[in-house]
């Protein structure tokens, strides 16, 4: 009760005076410590367990891993299996996928995926599944990600099975990939959320496919009755401004509710204006960047650029003085030299 509302102090000194303490109450403790936050003594408690079960691992395991501490989350997890001969349930293995893949551990990711399959977790749990496409894209090797995708029935596919290869192939550059397993996904009869459209948007925006982005964009808007978020519009404005198309680019920036707009879309059309040389749509997003944020010096050396690159010498000399004059700043550059 007392961990389950947050009340800490209370749970400690009632876990103090507890004559019997077995593994289970022991498990509670930690779980409620790591779900607050204090990673640290959850840590410290662990290391004075005098049993510890599988669970008691995969909850230390899962904190580490969700305050972002990768790489001492694999290394309990390796300590747990190597040294201490605990075998994972499908519940570790859902905890410990999330550090191979911000890790990069492909080789990790293929034995994750032997084990599950040697104690059928695949089989009947789709979450591991779905998690290992994930987890292989995220490694680098799409290849695998896809062929597990296909050896996986159409009767066992969900939606977050679709998506993770529909994004695992954006991720990769496979835009029409992306593009055609969505409508496969469409044809069995599942239908797309919020993250799958972002992920097509994303395919589509990169891969320069502007009609099936803007049927994609409508049909997630007519037909699902999902509301795009700023990611949704920034995938729109970004694949409109890639290909030339600026207008169409300007119009959806400024039908995105002022509710949820920021300053990030305007910067990606006045990038487009920089990269297409389009000076007078230019001034007008620079002008709605300046009503939004006017300390970044980003803003004022790429408008620069494109009086420069349009001979208008005097107006970027102007909007030098301007930017010296605000104190805008400009992030320096990072070098891995």
């Amino acid at each position: 009760m007392y961990l389950s509302s947050g009340v800490l102090g209370d749970a400690m000194i009632l876990f103090d005076e507890m004559p019997k303490r077995n593994v289970v109450t022991w498990n509670v403790m930690i779980t409620g410590l790591v779900k607050w936050g204090k990673l640290e003594l959850a840590s410290s408690l662990f290391d004075e367990m005098p049993e510890k079960n599988v669970v008691s691992w995969t909850g230390i395991i899962d904190g580490y891993i969700r305050n972002k501490k990768y790489s001492k989350g694999l290394s309990l997890f390796r300590r747990m299996v190597v040294c201490e001969g605990i075998k994972p349930t499908e519940i570790t293995i859902l905890a410990i996928l999330p550090a191979i893949c911000n890790m990069g551990e492909l080789k990790s990711c293929s034995l994750i995926h032997g084990y599950a399959e040697k104690r059928g977790f695949n089989a009947f749990d789709i979450r591991v599944a779905n998690s290992i496409i994930d987890c292989y894209s995220k490694c680098g090797c799409i290849a695998s990600a896809f062929k597990f995708f296909e050896d996986i029935s159409v009767e066992r596919k969900n939606l977050v099975s679709w998506t993770s290869i529909i994004s695992g192939f954006a991720m990769h550059g496979m835009w029409k990939e992306a593009v055609e397993y969505f409508e496969r996904m469409e044809k069995a009869g599942l239908k797309p959320n919020r993250v799958t459209f972002l992920s097509v948007l994303n395919a589509c925006s990169h891969g320069g496919l502007v009609d099936e982005g803007l049927r994609c964009f409508y049909k997630m808007v007519n037909e699902h009755g999902v509301l795009p978020d700023i990611k949704h519009y920034g995938c729109v404005v970004d694949m409109l401004g890639r290909t030339g198309r600026l207008e169409e680019a300007e119009k959806m920036a400024l039908e995105i509710p002022s509710e949820i707009v920021n300053v990030v879309i305007w910067r990606t059309l006045l990038g487009a204006c920089s990269f297409h040389g389009n000076v007078e749509m230019g001034e007008r997003v620079t002008r709605k960047i300046m009503e939004m944020e006017r300390g970044y010096g980003g803003d004022y050396v790429l408008m620069y650029n494109i009086f420069a690159g349009a001979g208008r010498y005097e107006d970027a000399e102007r909007l030098r003085k301007l930017m010296n004059k605000r104190n805008a700043f400009k992030l320096p550059g990072n070098s891995l030299v």
